[in-house]
């Protein structure tokens, strides 16, 4: 047992690792992918969300990524001069506007994911069903992890910049 302790340390230590390296290098290449259409980082994040969901309006595009209501603004104004977006009336509230993705367009930036689709498949094939089944539960797993890890830091970011505003208050001259 004590044999197999470091060695599973250093394996856990060595998954770490690699998943950071990957997680970065998917940045950097959803980067890559958004200045070549022309696009910032968080403008095509704001689109992956809106293939995800469907149509919504700015407030809860802006809940799910987390940008001030000012900020997804200033996306979505980007997003709809290129193209990438639509305002539409909400079927249900004429009064509010939900923001839709062009699938035109995203079919545009949909082709430049296709050689990391097809690398992908070749490094899958080589498993079984059971191990993909394996692959499959792991990253859903890590996915729901990283929600509930974005969660907590925006959560802490509020609770941080409510701390803030009271202790200015509290300091302020009555």
């Amino acid at each position: 047992m004590s044999r197999e302790a470091p060695e599973r340390v250093q394996l856990l230590a060595d998954i770490q690792r690699v998943v950071r390296q990957v997680i970065a290098r998917g940045v950097l290449f959803h980067q890559a992918v958004a200045a070549q259409v022309g696009l910032g980082a968080t403008d095509l994040q704001c689109l992956a969300v809106l293939q995800e969901t469907g149509a919504v309006t700015a407030g809860e595009l802006a809940t799910r990524t987390g940008l001030t209501t000012g900020g997804i603004t200033r996306v979505v104004d980007r997003l709809d001069r290129a193209g990438f977006v639509r305002r539409e009336p909400d079927p249900r509230d004429r009064r509010r506007v939900r923001v839709a993705a062009v699938p035109e367009r995203l079919g545009e930036i949909g082709g430049r994911y296709e050689s990391v689709a097809a690398g992908w498949a070749e490094l899958l094939a080589g498993y079984d069903d059971e191990q993909l089944r394996l692959f499959l539960e792991l990253f859903t797993r890590m996915r729901r992890l990283s929600d509930e890890q974005i969660t907590a830091v925006r959560a802490d970011r509020i609770d941080q910049a409510r701390s803030s505003e009271s202790a200015k208050r509290n300091r302020s001259p009555r």
